[in-house]
């Protein structure tokens, strides 16, 4: 599974915090090509999304400015590599609807999912990934459902039933953060951690993450309380893994809820 790299990074503090997330670095590394990267935050309670698909031909000059500054309360970020789908900014994550951001690590049936959605979701997709239907699918089952959790757990479980490799997820509707693991065979490569941070000596901190070689720096983000989600382990502190099959829901103050749903 290694080969296909799509990982997920999610931040909500208690204040907005300036975070500065770069892929930079990955050319230093020539066996490392990432096929697009994205980050979604929240602007005066506003979504926004900044992504880019990175051609594989792309070299030197041509190659974009991979980096990005923002400043919110909740933050998503997504580093994609090696999926089926063309590596353009229509493919890349996060995925943006009214006030939802969604980024997706793993793979679903496209086919068998795109039939269940509504026109009103349908016609929203601009890409050819597997992610953006199932994001659109959680929503349509988050409106029939009236429910949040009911929603994700009723698209849970239709998703499950056809072949997948990962199902998880990060979402928000830009008070609450939500993370969901679960995959049915690879659960040593999908991967997702939770860390409550809690403010110590204000100042930058820095995050280099080994599997996507992204580059995380922020001058607030130690000062304040917050909780990161993440495929990985980003520091040596006491990050604690996601059980297979949880929803982990974290709300606007930063307390925490894990809900089973499969």
């Amino acid at each position: 599974m290694g080969d296909k790299m799509c990982r997920l990074l999610g931040i909500i503090a208690n204040k907005p915090v300036d975070l500065e997330f770069s892929l930079e670095q990955f050319k230093k590394f020539a066996s490392w090509n990432p096929d697009g990267w994205g980050i979604g935050w929240y602007e005066r309670d506003e979504a926004k999304i900044f992504k880019q698909g990175i051609s594989a031909t792309a070299k030197g000059s041509k190659l974009p400015i991979l980096s990005r500054n923002v400043k919110s309360k909740i933050i998503i970020a997504h580093v994609r590599k090696g999926t089926e789908a063309e590596p353009a900014e229509r493919n890349s994550h996060p995925f943006k609807y009214g006030n939802w951001i969604f980024a997706h690590n793993g793979s679903v049936d496209r086919k068998y999912l795109l039939p269940l959605l509504s026109t009103k979701y349908s016609r929203k997709i601009r890409g050819e990934t597997d992610s953006e239907v199932y994001f659109y699918l959680l929503l349509q089952c988050i409106d029939e459902e009236g429910s949040v959790i009911e929603g994700i757990e009723k698209a849970i479980k239709i998703t499950v039933k056809r072949k997948h490799s990962g199902l998880n997820f990060l979402l928000s509707d830009g008070s609450n953060l939500y993370a969901f693991r679960y995959t049915s065979r690879f659960k040593n490569y999908y991967t997702l951690y939770k860390l409550k941070r809690e403010p110590s000596n204000p100042g930058p901190i820095e995050f280099l993450s080994e599997e996507t070689k992204a580059l995380i720096r922020s001058k607030s983000l130690k000062g304040e309380k917050a909780i990161l989600v993440c495929s990985e382990k980003l520091t040596k502190e006491k990050w604690k893994e996601i059980s297979l099959g949880n929803l982990l829901i974290v709300k606007p103050d930063l307390n925490i809820k894990e809900v089973k749903i499969i």
